[in-house]
C-alpha cells in the first residue's frame, strides 16, 4: 500500500482512497474513492467512484481537509477490476458525466462555477461550517459569494423554512460539479 500526504497525490493517476477531515462531529474521517484530475488552487478535482465501480461525481475537495490518499490497497485493486468490467459493458459512465465535464472544466474554481451558472447545472456544495449538503442551481455568483436555489430543490417544503442558500466560496469544503444524483434531478426538472 502506498500512502501519500502533503499534496504528494497531485498528478497521481491511480485509483485512490481519499481521506478527509470530518466536520460533522463524527469520529471517523470522510472517505471517497476516486482519481485525481487537477489541482485548482485551494482545491483538487477528483473523479469519484461508487461502490459498484461506476463514475459517481466530478468533485472538488478542499486540499487543506485531505488527510491522506491511499493507493494500491486491496480495496482499490478490487474496484479497479469492477471499473474495468463496467467499462467493458458500457456501465462505467451511463450518464455521460465525462462528456458533460468537458464543457465545464476550467483552470480555476471561479471559472468552473461560472460555467455551472451559465449552463444552469445542479450542483451540490458542502460548506465548512455546516454538515448539511446544499443542492441546487447557482442563481447568483460573484467573485466571493454564490447563492443556490435551494428553495426550488426543496420545492415540496415551505420556502420560508428553506430559502435560497448564500455562501462564501472560501467557506466550502467540497463541491460536486456533476453527479449521477444531480443529473437525474436535472432530468426530472425538464419533464
Amino acid at each position: 500500500m502506498d500512502i501519500v500526504t502533503n499534496d504528494q497525490y497531485i498528478g497521481d493517476q491511480r485509483l485512490g482512497e481519499w481521506y478527509s477531515k470530518t466536520r460533522d462531529g463524527y469520529d471517523l474521517d470522510s472517505f471517497s474513492l476516486g482519481y485525481f484530475l487537477r489541482d485548482i488552487g485551494d482545491f483538487v478535482e477528483v473523479l469519484t467512484i461508487d461502490l459498484n465501480g461506476s463514475l459517481d461525481t466530478v468533485s472538488a475537495f478542499l486540499k487543506a481537509d485531505i488527510l491522506e490518499v491511499r493507493f494500491e490497497t486491496e480495496y482499490t485493486q478490487m474496484l479497479d477490476y469492477y471499473i474495468e468490467q463496467n467499462k467493458l459493458n458500457h456501465l462505467y459512465d451511463p450518464y455521460d458525466l465525462l462528456i458533460q465535464w468537458k464543457a465545464l472544466d476550467a483552470d480555476s474554481m471561479s471559472q468552473i462555477l461560472l460555467k455551472c451558472f451559465q449552463k444552469e447545472k445542479v450542483i451540490s456544495v458542502g460548506p465548512i461550517d455546516d454538515d448539511y449538503i446544499e443542492h441546487g442551481k447557482i442563481v447568483l455568483l460573484t467573485e466571493h459569494v454564490m447563492t443556490l436555489n435551494d428553495s426550488e430543490y426543496l420545492s415540496g417544503l415551505n420556502e420560508e423554512q428553506n430559502p435560497n442558500k448564500t455562501m462564501r466560496i472560501n467557506n466550502i469544503m467540497e463541491i460536486n460539479f456533476l453527479s449521477k444524483n444531480n443529473y437525474m434531478y436535472e432530468q426530472y426538472l425538464r419533464k
